[in-house]
């Protein structure tokens, strides 16, 4: 039997497979690890990125999520993350990721 989740933002619609990774990914990747009740593991430590302004945060990101990802997603893995400041001062981090089942690639963005 697949697995099935809610999708994010529904009220009653549910997402499966590929879709269903690749949400996985967008809620680990902005979730602060700790902040899920009885989940402490869950998320990332994004606490030390949060308005900074400097290529250090981006990097660290690019740490955090190429360690974290894989390890709280075994239905994919992270090939490769990208980050840039925006115009309002928020860091946009695009995680690209290969779908173990078929090897497919996606990507999905986060905001920082």
């Amino acid at each position: 039997m697949e697995s099935r989740q809610h999708k994010r933002d529904s009220m009653n619609e549910t997402i499966s497979g590929k879709e269903d990774v690749k949400q996985c990914v967008t809620t680990i990747a902005s979730t602060q690890k700790g902040s899920v009740p009885f989940m402490p593991e869950f998320g990332c430590d994004l606490m030390p990125a949060i308005g900074e302004k400097s290529p250090l945060a981006i990097d660290y990101l690019i740490g955090v999520y190429s360690k974290e990802i894989p390890l709280q997603e075994p239905r994919c893995e992270v090939t490769d993350v990208v980050g840039d400041f925006t115009e309002d001062g928020k860091i946009k981090m695009i995680i690209y990721f290969s779908h173990k089942e078929d090897g497919s690639k996606d990507f999905t963005e986060v905001y920082v």
